[in-house]
């Protein structure tokens, strides 16, 4: 999606300025907890009671919107650890972090996508192992989903534990009805669609009119669509990589279909669309974006909030026929605790206290997606997000993810050579076959020299 942007500088400064600005006390060291029943808070030996302390926290590449942290943290941790005051650092969903761990103004409490945990949090040493304070205030993690726990176990490095899970990120069909109702066109079914059914939709409303060119739907690239068949580009186990296998030729077939619907390309070659959020909400000419709900909710209530509205729907997320019935691999929210921070018991137990039941159900009404069991939380879903009312709700939950497959170390810093395939497909008319024996050939290079220069 389309990033905001503010300066890394000021984002170093303004980190500064915080850490001036915390509490110098400890919040006091809470003792051992015992007994605790499911969906129980986490207790601290003073109930909050200590010295104030302030706790920096940061978002790093995902949307989290200030709306959603006020809610779900901020008024929870009030409720049950008044001395504890929660500071959010403003930053581009791009943020680059080793800038900010080498210049020593790292955040308390990081909001993370769990599949960071293995690539760039591992590579800068930063999250803090969390198994110790699991133990320690005994936090029941049976309650999770079992694809929520599976996904952070596989995430974390062996016998360790670096994220408690903040919200499941289903991915939807996000759909503008007026572009349906402009070409008389039916809308998104409530069935989930397979790839071919959701392109053959699109293709009735990617039309010019009055000037306006108006696109069915975007695939939002091979990485969107790869996981609902279980993909991967580098073998987590032999480290080699092999992306010219039927199923890679069938996800890249896939796409090309989609780029060959007759007005999809712009005349300036553009055949991206989903990856700019202005030509949904703004400029309102893309019919259909298939990705992850947090990516465009949170932006669409606060747009309500401005005035903006849109009329829009939920359609379940498509997949290939063989796998309807599920999505692609969940993608799971996290939040994180610094090695680097002072207050590392009162930040675990700020971030645990989003697990206890009064807490899902508070992040279930604005609009994300709980990671514990219960059905009650999903009943429960957008009841205090304006912005859904009237939405078909129950589409979200209609393609539940699958399970992740932990990927190898290397798997983002190749990903570049499928992107580039899809653009050579896109724009230069290059055959599917080609354009993914380029990519191997340029993969196995790159991970030659990843491997050489990682020794």
């Amino acid at each position: 999606m389309k990033k905001t942007g503010i300066s890394l500088l000021s984002i170093i400064l303004l980190l500064s300025v915080l850490a001036a600005c915390s509490g110098g006390g400890n919040a006091g060291t809470p003792s051992d907890i015992s007994n605790n029943q499911p969906g129980s808070q986490p207790q601290a030996s003073e109930e909050g009671g200590g010295e104030p302390v302030t706790l920096k926290v940061l978002r790093a590449g995902i949307t989290v919107t200030e709306t959603e942290f006020e809610k779900v943290l901020v008024e929870r941790t009030k409720e049950k650890f008044p001395n504890v005051t929660l500071e959010w650092v403003d930053a581009p969903e791009d943020v680059e972090l080793e800038p900010l761990i080498t210049s020593g103004t790292v955040p308390d409490i990081m909001f993370v996508s769990t599949s960071s945990l293995s690539t760039t949090l591992k590579d800068l040493d930063l999250a803090e192992n969390l198994q110790p304070y699991i133990e320690k205030y005994e936090v029941d993690l049976t309650r999770l989903k079992p694809v929520v726990l599976d996904t952070i176990q596989k995430y974390s490095p062996d016998n360790e534990l670096h994220g408690i899970p903040f919200s499941v990120n289903l991915p939807v069909l996000f759909y503008n009805k007026d572009i349906f109702d402009k070409f008389g066109v039916p809308y998104p079914p409530n069935d989930q669609m397979s790839w071919n059914q959701a392109i053959e939709l699109g293709k009735q409303v990617t039309r010019s009119d009055n000037g306006v060119d108006y696109v069915g739907i975007d695939l939002f690239g091979s990485s969107n669509i790869a996981t609902g068949l279980d993909l991967y580009i580098v073998d987590p186990e032999t480290g080699e990589a092999n992306v010219t296998t039927p199923e890679w030729i069938k996800v890249f077939e896939q796409l090309k279909k989609s780029y060959e619907v007759q007005g999809y390309i712009g005349a300036d070659g553009r055949y991206q669309y989903a990856n700019d959020d202005d030509i949904f909400y703004n400029e309102q000419n893309l019919a259909m974006v298939a990705y992850n709900i947090a990516h465009l909710l949170g932006p669409l209530e606060e747009l309500r909030q401005q005035g903006v509205e849109l009329n829009w729907d939920f359609a379940p997320f498509p997949n290939f026929e063989e796998n309807l019935g599920t999505g692609k691999a969940a993608n799971i929210h996290s939040m994180i605790v610094t090695k680097s921070s002072k207050h590392k018991d009162i930040a675990f137990q700020v971030i645990a206290n989003v697990l206890t039941d009064e807490s899902q159900l508070a992040l279930a009404k604005v609009g994300r997606v709980p990671t514990v069991e219960g059905k009650q939380f999903e009943e429960a879903y957008g009841q205090d997000i304006p912005v859904l009312q009237g939405k078909t709700v129950e589409n979200i939950f209609k393609a539940p993810p699958r399970n992740v497959i932990k990927p190898h170390k290397f798997e983002s810093k190749v990903r570049k050579f499928l992107e580039e395939a899809e653009r050579s497909i896109a724009v230069d008319g290059q055959d599917v076959n080609t354009a993914l024996r380029i990519a191997q050939e340029s993969i196995e290079k790159e991970l030659e020299t990843l491997n050489n220069t990682s020794n």
